[in-house]
């Protein structure tokens, strides 16, 4: 006979046995009807736009001239005429330093070039003389040298009498300080009262910009943005003080002295801008895009869909020759579309990265099976383990051997833009439950998020941008859930 108590505990070890194998067969069942469920894909119509590949920057707004007005001599600030934002035109008076030092100055200098010459008229007499009075042979010739030599000496203390009444006078009338040039005063650094020293600098009292209906961008590019920028593309620019208003202008300067900042190099780009309505002022922070390359009214397909890449085992349709590897090509830019080393492989850019999820140049993501093969070789074949280590050497050699294999779109030359060639996957009929098809499109320029569609598509083709359940494929090659998506997605 069982002991009290041991029975009931053995009807529920039962009961949870069945309650777990029902749980694991409902949840096999419902795997199973998952699984053989169709596809669910996030698609886009081809339709036509703009497009725009820029260089953004940022600079400071500064007028085209401006002048710092200071003072070469020392005194007080007896009298100013102008204040900020006081307009002025050449030669006008802006300050007065108290010219009583100067005046005292100039009457002594005065008074010695008056005494100087005076004895100068008195050895001019005494030398005539000595001259008469040789040529009676009354006195010797050395009286007569000493004469002359004498008045040359004379001679020479007027001059110099006369050059410090020069420089006296010139000292006075700089107690005048005047505009050099038409403009608008922008800065005043001293006032009534003030005294200015004068020692080894000049002291800058004001500085007067010449109009600020012109001014300029000093815009910094970085240095893998500089060899697509030109003088003469257009720039777009927004300021802080106008968040929702955009500005123009035109690059009609690239420097060529580098400027070297955490050991980040940048190249001073300057750029024109009409500041008619004077909205614009000095020292206002610039964010610049430069427009490199432009397209109008042209086919255009976001990028998520050149990231899309469907499993062998989700029913799409078999091409013709596989997935073609990013070819690059060079094609002639519109000559009405702004010159520049447009290409697929930058858009809204700031230090380097294409479209397609390449940064650096480098596949990345998007590179096929046989693409990640193909680096992997020439890793091994450059003698590398790990970018992280690589010397510069080793990654110029890398970087060039991608080039010549076709893996890194050639640079392109001026007024070309570079085309490279991409596998796409095609809904026909724009019916989501249809069979994908891959494509190999020919992609252009990109702003970042859609690219130029150059050839392989036409004006109303579905495409797919993403994937969101995937048929018959296993937990271990499904991608990882985004935490910020609504699913799974390729």
């Amino acid at each position: 006979m069982p002991a009290p108590g041991r029975f009931p505990l053995k009807i529920i070890g039962t009961l949870l046995l069945i309650a777990v194998a029902g749980g694991a067969g409902y949840y096999y069942y419902a795997r199973s009807k998952e699984d053989g469920r169709a596809p669910e894909y996030t698609t886009t119509t081809i339709a036509r736009g703009s497009i725009r590949q820029v260089v953004t920057a940022t600079g400071q707004l500064d007028p085209l001239l401006s002048v710092d007005v200071g003072s070469q001599i020392s005194g007080l600030v007896q009298k100013l005429y102008v204040d900020f934002n006081t307009p002025v035109t050449k030669g006008q008076k802006l300050a007065e330093i108290d010219p009583s030092t100067y005046q005292q100055k100039l009457r002594q200098a005065e008074a010695n070039l008056a005494s100087t010459e005076a004895g100068n008229r008195l050895q001019r007499l005494n030398t005539e003389r000595s001259r008469g009075l040789r040529d009676k042979q009354l006195i010797s010739q050395q009286d007569y040298d000493q004469a002359l030599a004498l008045l040359q000496q004379s001679d020479a203390q007027q001059l110099t009498s006369k050059a410090t009444v020069e420089n006296a006078r010139v000292d006075l009338e700089r107690c005048t300080i005047s505009s050099p040039i038409d403009g608008i005063v922008i800065s005043k650094q001293t006032e009534e009262g003030k005294t200015v020293a004068a020692s080894l600098n000049a002291p800058t009292l004001f500085t007067i910009a010449n109009d600020l209906a012109k001014m300029q961008i000093t815009a910094a590019v970085a240095e893998s943005d500089v060899g697509s920028v030109e003088a003469g593309q257009k720039v777009t620019f927004t300021v802080d003080a106008f968040p929702n208003r955009a500005f123009t202008g035109l690059v009609t300067q690239v420097r060529n002295a580098p400027k070297s900042t955490s050991n980040v190099v940048t190249y001073e780009t300057i750029i024109n801008v009409d500041n008619k309505d004077l909205k614009l002022r000095p020292g206002m922070t610039a964010n610049v895009s430069i427009i490199v390359a432009s397209r109008e009214n042209t086919l255009r397909i976001p990028n998520s869909a050149l990231r899309v890449r469907l499993p062998e085992n989700s029913g799409v349709k078999a091409a013709a020759a596989g997935p073609a590897p990013a070819t690059p090509s060079a094609a002639p830019a519109p000559s009405a579309r702004p010159a520049g080393n447009a290409g697929g492989d930058g858009g809204n850019r700031r230090a380097g990265g294409d479209a397609g999820g390449r940064r650096g140049g480098f596949p990345g993501a998007d590179a096929t099976p046989e693409q990640r093969e193909q680096m992997r070789a020439i890793m091994a074949e450059v003698g590398l383990t790990s970018f992280r280590d690589a010397t510069p050497e080793q990654r110029e050699q890398f970087r060039k051997l991608l080039t010549e294999r076709g893996l890194l779109p050639a640079a392109a030359a001026p007024g070309e833009s570079v085309v490279t060639t991409r596998t796409l996957y095609r809904l026909p009929g724009g019916k989501k439950d249809s069979t994908p098809e891959p494509v190999a499109v020919k992609i252009g320029i990109t702003d970042g998020s859609a690219s130029e569609v150059v050839d392989g598509l036409t004006e109303g083709e579905t495409i797919i941008t993403g994937l969101v359940t995937v048929t018959g494929a296993s937990p271990a090659s499904q991608p990882a859930s985004n935490p910020f998506g609504g699913g799974r997605r390729f």
